[in-house]
């Protein structure tokens, strides 16, 4: 039985844009009650923080002042930072109203899989498979892309992104801050040859307009049947309004480990740490001298909803006795395995004890 979907083609898009989408086409989504398709492309060079990333462990901040690069953070995004020279990436994804039938999320992971392989093969990339928590990967574990889903509130998203041509690695590198843990399991450490394009993976350049035209043939096989409509008046002022909105300083520092070493209690022993389980996870503490946590931070690389599901673990870690692990895994638990957060892979997803290890870790550091 064929879908009918919305699709809109946004074409080349910054990195203000392209993060409103998210309210914008959601709302009209569900205003409209049919799923809506999206597909576009980088077109300014920045750098792009995850939703629950500290941006103090992933990036030097005052070195991107200094050259000029621009830094976002994705509202309501997981995963982690990444950088995006113009051209060198295109994303493309679709929002399904909640109750529609599509709201299990790895159901929909997997559902997509084999259209985005279908659309790969057509432009010459069909040697490129889907590994772990679909990421897409190509000779030596090298990482051309991926896709993932999302909890958000009325709607659910299933996005991916394709690296296209190679971007200029000397200057993130000259930026980025990327902790160990997080490429321990990674046959590539070195940050230049772990990823690829599709560039080098075809053998000639791959434009967006390849990738486009192939993928949406992929969905017409797959019985998707698309109505073009383009962004009306009142979605172009909403997407300014919102992209004004979060590029501020703020939104960036949203989670900042030197802002929260600042805002510690005076006397408070503050600490950090990193846990790699399947995605890495960061926490800080600060401790007073009878042991309490009295302020905490959580942050890491991963895909988790509601939004402000880390921000809640942060919150119940107040008042515990960092001394004792079953205390402080039990406030954890009750919100990370509440009936509501969700993850878009669970095999592959944060657990309670992963969180519990970061903790522990930063109680450790706490000096």
């Amino acid at each position: 039985m064929s879908e009918r979907w919305r699709y809109v083609d946004l074409g080349a898009v910054d990195a203000f844009e392209n993060n409103a989408q998210m309210a914008v086409l959601s709302r009209s989504t569900v205003d409209g009650g049919m799923p809506t398709l999206q597909t576009s492309v980088w077109g300014r060079t920045h750098l792009n923080v995850g939703w629950f990333d500290d941006v103090d462990a992933t990036l030097d901040l005052a070195a991107c002042e200094r050259l000029g690069i621009q830094v976002i953070r994705r509202p309501f995004a997981g995963g982690g930072t990444a950088f995006y020279d113009a051209g060198c990436a295109l994303m493309f994804g679709v929002m399904f109203p909640k109750g529609t039938g599509h709201d299990h999320l790895d159901a929909q992971i997997e559902h997509m899989k084999p259209i985005v392989l279908d659309a790969l093969d057509r432009i010459g990339l069909g040697e490129v498979a889907f590994k772990g928590s679909a990421d897409l990967r190509w000779e030596r574990d090298r990482k051309l892309g991926g896709i993932s889903a999302g909890d958000f509130g009325r709607v659910v998203s299933i996005g991916g992104f394709l690296n296209i041509k190679p971007p200029d690695m000397e200057l993130y590198l000259q930026v980025v801050r990327v902790p160990d843990e997080k490429f321990k399991d990674k046959l590539v450490d070195d940050m230049a040859e772990y990823v690829c394009t599709a560039e080098e993976v075809a053998g000639r350049p791959v434009s967006y307009e390849d990738f486009r035209d192939a993928f949406l043939a992929a969905l017409a096989d797959a019985d998707v049947e698309l109505d073009r409509v383009p962004l009306s008046d009142v979605e172009q002022a909403a997407l300014a309004k919102i992209s004004s909105r979060i590029a501020t300083d703020d939104s960036v520092r949203r989670i900042s480990s030197d802002r929260f070493r600042a805002a510690a209690p005076q006397g408070a022993r503050v600490g950090f740490g990193n846990h790699k389980g399947k995605k890495l996870a960061r926490a800080g503490v600060a401790i007073d001298d009878h042991g309490t946590i009295v302020a905490a931070m959580m942050a890491g690389d991963m895909h988790v909803a509601p939004p402000d599901t880390l921000d809640n673990v942060a919150t119940a870690l107040v008042g515990a006795d960092a001394r004792d692990l079953g205390e402080v895994r039990r406030r954890i638990a009750k919100v990370w395995e509440a009936g509501d957060v969700h993850q878009a892979d669970a095999t592959m997803g944060v657990t309670t004890d992963d969180l519990l290890a970061a903790v522990t870790k930063a109680v450790g550091a706490a000096s």
